[in-house]
């Protein structure tokens, strides 16, 4: 018995995290695709390189800290 609570909380404990990088990939699009928008003209050419550069700076930051944000969230749930 205690082998299948075992196998089934690893299985839930495999679908989240499975759910999270999907959520995280799915922000990172966001992301991306709102510096494209935001800092790309038509030409395909970075309408101003300066603000360009310090969105995607804030936005490498802002994930960074997010994911040491889960990751600390997770080592936490581990150990309880």
């Amino acid at each position: 018995m205690r082998n299948h609570q075992a196998e089934e909380a690893l299985t839930r404990m495999v679908r989240a995290q499975e759910a999270l990088e999907i959520s995280r990939g799915a922000q990172l699009r966001a992301i991306a695709h709102g510096l494209i928008q935001d800092n790309v003209g038509r030409n395909r050419r970075v309408i101003n390189v300066q603000n360009f550069y310090s969105a995607l700076v804030q936005a490498l930051m802002a994930a960074r800290a997010q994911a040491q944000a889960d990751c600390l969230g997770e080592d936490v749930l581990t150990l309880t």
